[in-house]
Parts: C-alpha cells; sequence; structure tokens
C-alpha cells in the first residue's frame, strides 16, 4: 500500500471490480463489464491497483489493469474518476505498472491510447513513452465514429 497525501494507492483490485466496472462505464463509450475485467485478471500475467481517496469509508477514485508476460509488460485499461483527477492518480498507477513490470524482469511497457486524449498521452510523454505505430480506427464511439489508437512505448534502462 502506498499513500498518496489523502489517496491509497492498493493492489487488492479484486476487491474492488464492481467500482472498477462502474467507472469504466461511467468514462468509457464502450465500457467493459465487470466479467470483462474479471476476465482480464484471469489472464496469465494479469494484475492491477487502485487508489482509494480517505481513510474511512474510503471512495474509489482509480484503477489500472496490466498485464506482464515475458520482456514486456501493456497496460490494458486505466481509469481516474472525474472528481478526481488532477491530482496525479493517473501518474500513480503507471508508476505502480512500472514497478511491477520491473519486478518481474520486463524491458517495456506498452499501451494504446485513444488519439485525442491529450491530457493522457501528455501523461505517458512526460514518463518517456513514445508513440511507435497507430491503429486506424480502433475505437468505436458510441455513436458509431472511430478514432486511432497510438500505440505507446518506454523501453527500461538496464
Amino acid at each position: 500500500m502506498t499513500e498518496l497525501d489523502g489517496y491509497r494507492l492498493i493492489g487488492d483490485i479484486e476487491t474492488y471490480l464492481d467500482d472498477a466496472a462502474a467507472l469504466h462505464e461511467a468514462i468509457f463509450d464502450r465500457p467493459w463489464s465487470q466479467d470483462a475485467l474479471r476476465d482480464l485478471l484471469a489472464m496469465s500475467g494479469a494484475d492491477g491497483a487502485v487508489i482509494l481517496a480517505g481513510t474511512r469509508d474510503p471512495a474509489f477514485a482509480g484503477f489500472v489493469i496490466f498485464q506482464c508476460i515475458g520482456d514486456f509488460a501493456e497496460i490494458l485499461t486505466l481509469a481516474v474518476a472525474p472528481d478526481h483527477r488532477g491530482r496525479g492518480l493517473a501518474r500513480s498507477l503507471v508508476q505502480q505498472v512500472f514497478a511491477r513490470a520491473r519486478e518481474t524482469g520486463a524491458e517495456k511497457v506498452m499501451l494504446e491510447v485513444q488519439d485525442g486524449n491529450l491530457a493522457a498521452i501528455q501523461l505517458y510523454e512526460s514518463l518517456g513513452m513514445t508513440a511507435f505505430d497507430r491503429r486506424r480506427n480502433y475505437y468505436k464511439a458510441a455513436d458509431g465514429s472511430h478514432a486511432d489508437a497510438i500505440m505507446m512505448q518506454l523501453f527500461f534502462d538496464n
């Protein structure tokens, strides 16, 4: 568990899957259900972390699910509740993934981010990640429109 100025980062995501699914539904056009998140966590090398706000009756503030396989790790999904944004929580979640990836011997971390999600892209770039490819029309919005996925990666210095 890590303390973050009124927040706690913990690794027990299984306990909070219903909160994670509710947050995913609230902020993504095509959200993943609790069962889908559980299926992600059942994959080999998958893990996650959550951030809770406060100590008494803590509020669910965000989560990350990632997978470490062989020499790389991939961030599968990351979400921070809108009323908890701008406090460095997403940065803390990504740094948690970096730490866990290094522990497992990964040489790099990869992710996909929706083109146009400038806050996320800027965060990932500030952490040293760089774009290396693009998946055209990867994300489909509820209105039927599409957006590209920008593939980003960070190689660890060993």
